[in-house]
């Protein structure tokens, strides 16, 4: 099956994007031919002019692509916000006028869970999720979700996965080492990991924070956090390949405390495999994932106190440490195999593929 799948930038280098990570994934492990059509914006990438005239062609670009691929699929890789609503509705307008089927795989995005308070917008994204012929959730929360707003559409849940890797060797670091791995926007709770480091340290915590990533906060956060944390404090750029598994294997502890927008993060399944004690917010998919204190600990979005005292719980109790980590392993292994997820995926598409058959 020759399929064309939507994403931002494949290059690690250049995109610090969950979406990305899935669609390589994809490309690297599934049986079928993939064209990548390139749909989304690369950090540091400015909106001006230039950017304006690209995303108004983007939907001829798109059609005519799809007219020289003859593809029989199109695998359009989104999240209900502003911008990834309009721009993908109009992806998948052109292709419906090329006659190829749609899957529509969902990743997050603030209106997941809430309607937006635009009705434009709502219309937008009724009309997006109307044109595929099957939409793909994260999880049961975000099926529910989506059912409860758009009833009668084909809702397949697909779980995000991640190869599974021989478990790493691991030792506690005498300083506990707390990492921070994705795109550097305030969405991802950026100001509660500048506040709660900041009370840790006066409250006489040892940790170091190490940072990797990319996205318009950077330079605030980066700034922030140093005046705060001073030596404690590292930023690491942006890492792929093996060296993001030698970040999470030497770390102790994986901070996503996030205020909106979480589908089921990459960098989260990533981080469990790799053994990190994780702490993230609940919301959207994570909370099917994570057993608070079980195979790691959640917190409220935006509730700094809260985070606070976990991470004071996390420091004070590296004895249960060992026993969160082995179960976050088992957790990715048993669940979230890449294996497993390439085989629902095909199903998905083979039953994409036979409504346009009809």
């Amino acid at each position: 099956m020759r399929i064309v799948i939507t994403a931002p930038s494949l290059d690690e280098s250049r995109n610090v994007s969950g979406i990305s990570t899935v669609v390589r994934q994809i490309i690297e492990f599934s049986p079928h031919e993939f064209v990548h059509f390139k749909a989304g914006r690369e950090d540091g990438e400015r909106f001006g002019a230039r950017w304006a005239a690209r995303q108004a062609t983007l939907p001829f670009r798109f059609y005519s692509r799809l007219r020289r691929v003859r593809p029989d699929l199109v695998h359009i890789n989104t999240a209900l916000t502003d911008r990834s609503i309009w721009r993908d509705m109009f992806l998948a307008e052109a292709a419906q006028r090329a006659r190829v089927p749609i899957v529509l795989a969902m990743h997050g995005g603030k209106y997941l869970v809430e309607a937006p308070d635009d009705p434009k917008v709502e219309r937008a994204a009724r009309r997006l999720l109307g044109r595929a012929a099957s939409v793909v959730v994260l999880s049961s929360t975000e099926k529910a979700s989506l059912e409860r707003r758009w009833p009668g559409l084909d809702i397949r849940i697909l779980p995000n996965a991640v190869p599974i890797r021989d478990e790493p060797a691991r030792s506690v670091n005498d300083t506990p080492v707390v990492i921070f791995f994705g795109r550097l926007h305030e969405s991802k709770g950026l100001n509660e990991i500048v506040k709660a480091s900041a009370e840790l340290l006066n409250a006489g915590y040892e940790f170091r924070l190490r940072c990797f990533g990319d996205g318009p906060e950077r330079e605030v956060f980066l700034s922030r956090i140093s005046a705060v944390l001073g030596d404690r404090f590292e930023y690491g750029g942006v890492v792929g390949g093996t060296d993001k598994f030698k970040a999470l294997d030497s770390a102790d502890i994986f901070l996503l405390p996030s205020l909106y927008g979480e589908g089921l993060p990459m960098a989260m399944l990533e981080a469990m495999a790799s053994g990190c004690l994780v702490v993230a917010s609940e919301m959207a998919s994570v909370a099917e994932v994570i057993v608070d204190g079980v195979n790691g600990y959640i917190i409220e979005p935006g509730n700094t106190a809260q985070l606070i005292e976990r991470m004071k719980h996390v420091l004070n109790d590296k004895k249960g440490w060992e026993s969160i980590r082995k179960e976050a392993m088992r957790t990715v292994r048993d669940k979230f195999s890449i294996a497993e997820y390439v085989d629902r995926l095909d199903t998905i598409y083979e039953a994409a593929a036979a409504k346009n058959d009809k």
